[in-house]
């Protein structure tokens, strides 16, 4: 496999590095071995990451591009504007579960609105200074056409949650 990188400025300063790269038929035994020097302390979560997408993908022995994206350990400012996001989406998600549960009471609506917002707060990351985000997108072009699946995952400073 060859890799070919590149840098991108995303959303809140966030900076990428983007690796490149097309896994044949028969490089997808390797993909476990593969290491990131841009990833120190979590390589093989990384690689299982990569490994557990292309199984998702249905290849069928034709080559599958992968882009996978790490970020570069986030700043404190970095990490609470991503934060505040989290805290916007909740609060949308949360009038909109009230929303709907409107026909059914104004009491409703209030519990529907805060159990929905409060679900969806717990499922998001808290983001911390140093907090690195991975993230792999997966093609295969051809047969029934073009199959697309991605992940991500956040790797903790110090392990933290």
């Amino acid at each position: 496999m060859e890799f070919e990188r590149t840098q991108h400025v995303g959303h809140y300063g966030v900076v990428f590095t983007l690796i490149h790269f097309t896994v044949q038929p028969g490089d997808a035994v390797a993909l476990r071995t593969i290491k990131f020097p841009e990833i120190t302390s979590s390589n093989y979560e990384v690689t299982r990451l990569i490994e557990e997408t292309y199984d998702r993908m249905p290849a069928q022995g034709r080559p599958c591009r992968m882009v996978l994206g790490v970020s570069h350990p986030m700043s404190r400012a970095s990490a609470d504007l991503l934060n505040e996001q989290k805290a916007t989406i909740a609060s949308l998600v949360g009038y909109m579960g009230g929303k709907l549960a409107s026909s059914l009471g104004s009491v409703a609506a209030k519990i529907a609105g805060v159990s929905t917002s409060s679900a969806t707060k717990k499922r998001l990351p808290n983001f911390h200074a140093g907090d690195v985000i991975v993230s792999i997108d997966a093609q295969v072009s051809g047969g029934i056409g073009p199959q697309r699946s991605s992940a991500s995952l956040v790797i903790k400073v110090n392990g933290g949650r």
